[in-house]
């Protein structure tokens, strides 16, 4: 009988398979019996449980762990921030835990707006390295303590911002009179602004009266001041000193800011929620953060962006922190126009503009970053030419009103001055006016009539003043040119008495080349009646005299002699501004092209012409003429007024 052969068992691979599908199993098993367990040991987990164990000491009420968030969809938010930070409207606060502690008091309820749109960071978030912003390429980062006010700048972009000065003259005068008396606990002034202060808050205020107490007037100088202060009340007081030092650092001068200020340089509008992606960091000392940046840029700007023609603008440590939670703040939040704070809708819906409007203000406002802050001019390393000095006594007696205020409105195109006037996102008319009414401020006042009648007169010092001064334009001897007329004329009413003569070197004569001579004192003054007293009569008679055009063609060879080496060969700037422009050559007339040429700049490398020196020749009255003419070539026609200009609304 045979034997049978023995069965042959489950190939080799197969039997691996089962192993590894068993292992697998077991992991799976494993993975799926731990997942609640690492759940459990979540971080926002374990904070709701030390809540719990700290209030259970106190005997107060515990939560319920799990996730916790505002939802307010009107506005598109869903913060999970309560999740952790549990005091914030979802648990009772616990004094002396920093995590646990009450939300600060501010004007708002924090449940009815929720987290982010104040802090930042990225409310859907779970974890603490997410919410707060710290994932590169993820969400937006959390402000800061130092910047945290920064976010209100999220819903109040148009907060009123007065003078630094106006408020702290506020302040101290309510210090005086002991407001704070009154206003505390539930009077307290602290946000007063928000809602806006109403014009007519101090007669309302004084026919008020509680229990025995009534009101005192301010005297009438004291209100305005005391109106400032009380627009700076509106809970952030970083936030309000860091506007209040942007506006009078001139940076709408160079940037737009929610639709107003110049265009030299970027648009900060939404700037506080810029991403950083595409910043360079290679010279930031500090932090690499959107803050350690703006921040290291406002001290040393071209250090940062070395292509920037951003100044220098010798800043503090902490002026450079204020300017930076400043730029914070500029992150308005879109939502509908009515869902918004009231500031807002006077900015975006009626137009209200958020800085001062009188001169001094928008001065700084507009130009202190390049002009200087009382307009003395500077050679900025990051411009080509320097600027002038438009707060120069000298300078303002030779710029007439229309000059300042077209070359405010039309600008320099192709330099860094903006069009301010031309367009919406410019200055309005009235604001112009001021502007150049707080420009005539820097110039001295003259000495009074009587005080310069009174002096003896110096026959040797009115004859040297005559020749630096007046001889330029009306001839050695006052006989009168084509640019100038004669002033001993027998018929020249104004130079037959001390006054006129007097009152015409004081005030200038509008609409002619005649500028003012303030400047001198009241011996120089005297001294120069007495000489325009004493020339002789010319041959040329006052009556029927009228200003003459120059001959072109002769003023392009004086234009290539003494002109050129600054000005560039076809007038477009080099060492000094560019010539050939046209809103220089819209602004400036006739009159003040011959006015400067004559008496020069002072605090630039314009010479006076009028006189020579002993690097440059004189000019004569016939060949500033000429010169004039030429230049009066390059302009566009036609010349359009300043009131032709479209104006911001």
């Amino acid at each position: 009988m045979k034997s049978k052969a023995p069965t042959a068992g489950p190939p080799l691979h197969f039997t691996a398979l089962l192993a590894a599908l068993a292992i697998l199993s077991v992991l799976l098993v494993a993975t799926l019996a731990l997942a609640p367990a690492r759940s459990y040991f979540t971080g926002w987990r374990r904070i709701q449980r030390r809540y719990n164990t700290l209030v259970a000491r106190t005997h107060g009420r515990p939560v319920t762990v799990g996730i916790k968030q505002v939802w307010i969809p009107e506005r598109g938010v869903v913060d999970r921030c309560p999740t952790c930070h549990l005091s914030a409207g979802v648990a009772r606060p616990i004094e002396g835990d920093r995590l646990f502690a009450a939300h600060p008091v501010i004007p708002h309820d924090p449940r009815k707006l929720g987290c982010t749109p104040c802090h930042g960071g990225e409310g859907r978030a779970t974890s603490q390295r997410e919410a707060h912003g710290e994932v590169r390429f993820r969400g937006e980062a959390l402000l800061a303590r130092a910047d945290v006010e920064a976010g209100c700048g999220s819903c109040h972009s148009h907060l009123p911002t007065p003078s630094r000065a106006a408020a702290e003259q506020g302040r101290r005068i309510v210090e005086e009179v002991r407001c704070r008396d009154c206003h505390s606990g539930e009077r307290d002034l602290r946000s007063v602004g928000l809602r806006g202060v109403p014009a007519d808050w101090h007669a309302t205020h004084l026919g008020r009266t509680v229990g025995d107490v009534s009101f005192g007037p301010l005297a009438d100088e004291e209100i305005a001041p005391v109106t400032a202060w009380l627009s700076t009340l509106v809970g952030a007081p970083r936030l309000m000193a860091a506007r209040m030092l942007a506006a009078e650092s001139g940076c709408r001068g160079c940037h737009r800011i929610e639709g107003v200020g110049g265009d030299v340089g970027p648009d900060l509008t939404g700037e506080g929620r810029r991403p950083m992606e595409g910043l360079d960091f290679s010279a930031v000392r500090g932090p690499h953060t959107l803050p350690g940046w703006l921040r290291a840029h406002f001290l040393d700007p071209q250090s940062v962006v070395p292509e920037s023609a951003m100044p220098g603008l010798g800043l503090s440590d902490e002026a450079a922190g204020l300017l930076t939670t400043y730029v914070l703040s500029l992150r308005a939040a879109t939502m509908p126009l009515e869902q918004a704070p009231p500031d807002r809708v006077r900015g975006l819906g009626l137009r209200q503009r958020d800085f001062a409007a009188d001169g001094e203000s928008l001065f700084g406002v507009f130009c202190v970053g390049c002009h200087g802050r009382r307009g003395e001019g500077s050679k900025l390393p990051t411009l080509a030419s320097r600027v002038p000095p438009i707060g120069d006594p000298e300078f303002l007696a030779i710029a007439e009103d229309r000059y300042l205020r077209e070359s405010i409105a039309r600008g320099r195109p192709g330099r860094l001055m903006p069009a301010f006037g031309s367009t919406d996102t410019g200055l309005r008319p009235a604001e112009i006016d001021a502007l150049v009414g707080y420009l005539r401020g820097f110039m001295r006042a003259s000495p009074e009539p009587e005080a310069v009648l009174a002096e003896p007169v110096d026959e040797a010092l009115g004859l040297r003043l005559f020749a630096e001064n007046c001889a330029g334009c009306h001839g050695d001897r006052g006989e009168g040119n084509l640019i100038a007329p004669p002033l001993g004329a027998p018929d020249n009413l104004t130079t037959r008495a001390d006054s006129p003569i007097l009152g015409t070197l004081t005030n200038g004569v509008n609409d002619t080349a005649m500028r003012s001579f303030r400047h001198l004192d009241a011996r120089s003054l005297r001294a120069l009646v007495a000489t325009v007293r004493a020339l002789p009569p010319p041959p040329m008679a006052r009556t029927g005299w009228t200003r003459r055009p120059g001959d072109a063609a002769r003023g392009e060879g004086l234009f290539a002699t003494h002109c050129a080496t600054c000005h560039g060969r076809r007038g477009e700037g080099g060492r000094g501004p560019s010539l050939r422009n046209a809103g220089f050559l819209a602004s400036a007339t006739d009159d003040h092209l011959t006015a400067s040429i004559v008496r020069g700049f002072p605090g630039t490398e314009m010479p006076r012409f009028g006189t020579g020196d002993a690097l440059r020749a004189r000019l004569l009255p016939a060949q500033v003429a000429d010169l004039v003419a030429f230049l009066r070539g390059w302009a566009p026609s036609p010349r359009t007024p300043i009131h032709g200009a479209r104006h911001a609304r």
